[in-house]
């Protein structure tokens, strides 16, 4: 699998799927696809050029920290950055995010691309399991 593409409709609003994905104490909430896994760590510099780095524990115990360079930036609209694990730093792929509002909602289309063939993990699952997390996260008040 090279690409990835999930389109999702969220009960929560644009604005608050946007505040999901770029407030590190959001973000804490549901990164990681384990759903009994815990956010540690978020560090976002939301900005073309800016880096983040988040850092989440599954709850076997194995510790991983996704991390990535901000590419592409619309306020509650788009998010596109590289995308890569600490330990794997030789492998880069790529994000875009993008939040539509739909009825009483948003709709997010999600495409994780350049997905490296020697992959281990399964990225459909881990992201459909990480976006039950997201819908409540971006709920939460």
């Amino acid at each position: 699998m090279n690409s990835l593409k999930i389109e999702r409709h969220f009960s929560a609003s644009p604005q608050k799927l946007w505040q999901a994905w770029t407030d590190p104490e959001v973000v804490k909430l549901w990164f990681g696809s384990d759903p009994n896994g815990t956010g540690l760590d978020a560090v976002l510099d939301v900005r073309v050029g800016g880096t983040f780095a988040v850092t989440f524990v599954n709850s076997n115990g194995d510790e991983y920290t996704a991390q990535g360079i901000y590419q592409e930036i619309e306020l509650d609209k788009k998010l596109a950055f590289t995308w890569g694990w600490r330990d794997q730093p030789h492998i880069k792929e790529f994000v875009v995010v993008q939040f539509q509002a739909e009825g009483d909602g948003t709709l997010m289309t999600f495409e994780h691309l350049d997905i490296d063939a020697n992959t281990s993990h399964n990225y459909e699952i881990g992201w459909r399991s990480t976006f039950d997390k997201l819908e409540k996260a971006a709920n939460s008040d």
